[in-house]
């Protein structure tokens, strides 16, 4: 019971903050008709997918950790289905691979909630979703509600909620244990070579915090929004000398840090967690600025050859038993109604210590990007790989 009522606290606080800072927005005025939907919708009977037919194939793209080997193969035995799993590292890799080719060799994908609208404008990469196809029950409503509102497009909810996270600082704090009380720790010369950050968004946006900006706000007029991104990459190609590597992946980020070539970095909430279950030096600390949140969902392709398969295992991963392994297995919490209750007692202590509610209250949640925004983005990113 202890150990459910440490996570059902993180889950409450991040309801009320996600109305708070214009995220997903549950209980509000703009998620009614996400909620009269779903009541409508549950007069309905679910109406299930086709069974599985022989050699059928689902194609997946998503995070590391996302559709871990042991759900694969009981979702394989229960239903005969082969699962193909393909990896994305950013959200624009996802973008670039699913407009490609229009979505074709993918059924099912898990965008970041604030790009999910936006692509769709753009791109035409993903089908409405059927709720009829979906157990509602499995997913906490409030959570549903609100990603089934954020996500639309032209009337139609084009997502679902899956899984939500930080992103913040681990320090080594045998080696810096000063770090972490701002982003900017990440330019102090004492810890050069020993730095390490995503050359990504997240990484543009805990920078324009530090920096006295908000880029949630500027984002609205492309020019405002270039400006800040042009302040965050000068400040970055100033910090450059100091930083040892740009980190692409969990392992690699696991690596820098276990060897001890890296002593202070921006994480994933998850990635710190796993670290520190290892060895407490490792801790996950959020900054004055406020940690980054995200939402990552499940959505189906536009060129989906397997769609029913796709709403099964949809189905299939968010029942608790099952979201609770992705949940102990990357330590990212989950929209799955009951699975913060089978999260083992440790993950559960380590998620309260780092973020306690005081911690959640300065969480900076992703916001909405219009096109000029991603563009202006990618070019700064590339800049800063460029720079010398």
């Amino acid at each position: 019971m202890k150990r459910s009522i440490l996570i059902v606290i993180v889950f409450a606080m991040a309801l009320g903050l996600l109305a708070a800072c214009g995220g997903a927005a549950p209980a509000t005025k703009e998620a009614a008709p996400a909620a009269t939907q779903a009541k409508e919708e549950a007069a309905a009977p679910t109406k299930a997918p086709e069974p599985a037919k022989d050699n059928q194939v689902l194609k997946i793209l998503t995070w590391e950790g996302y559709a871990p080997e042991e759900l694969v193969k009981k979702f394989s035995d229960e239903t005969g289905i082969k699962v193909e799993v393909s990896y994305i590292g950013d959200n624009n890799e996802l973008i670039a691979k699913m407009a490609a080719t229009n979505g074709v060799g993918y059924d099912l994908v898990s965008p970041t909630l604030n790009y999910v609208s936006t692509s769709q404008d753009e791109f035409g990469i993903y089908k409405p979703i059927d709720m009829s196809k979906i157990n509602k029950d499995l997913f906490i409503p409030a959570y549903l509600d609100a990603i089934l509102e954020q996500s639309k497009y032209e009337g139609k909810s084009y997502a679902l909620p899956f899984v939500w996270g930080t992103t913040a600082m681990v320090v080594n704090t045998e080696k810096a244990p000063d770090a972490g009380v701002s982003y900017l720790d990440l330019c102090d010369p004492k810890y050069e070579g020993r730095v390490s950050y995503r050359a990504k968004y997240d990484t543009l946006y805990m920078f324009a915090y530090a920096l006295g900006y908000d880029p949630a706000e500027a984002v609205k007029n492309e020019d405002e929004y270039r400006k800040v991104m042009n302040a965050v990459l000068d400040k970055l190609i100033e910090c450059k000398p100091v930083v040892r590597t740009y980190w692409d992946s969990r392992q690699q980020l696991e690596e820098l840090m276990t060897k001890e070539e890296v002593w202070v970095a921006t994480s994933w909430d998850a990635i710190a967690w796993s670290l520190t279950m290892e060895d407490p030096k490792f801790q996950y600390v959020v900054p004055k600025e406020g940690a980054v949140g995200w939402f990552d969902t499940f959505a189906i392709s536009a060129g989906a050859e397997n769609e029913d398969a796709a709403y099964q295992w949809i189905n299939f991963t968010m029942k608790p038993e099952n979201a609770a392994i992705i949940v102990n297995g990357t330590g990212y919490q989950t929209a799955s109604q009951g699975a913060a209750e089978l999260a083992s007692p440790e993950m559960a202590k380590i998620v309260a210590d780092t973020l306690p509610p005081e911690k959640m209250a300065t969480i900076k949640w992703y916001f909405p990007l219009p096109s000029y925004a991603t563009d202006i983005q990618a070019d700064v990113e590339e800049q800063l790989k460029a720079a010398q």
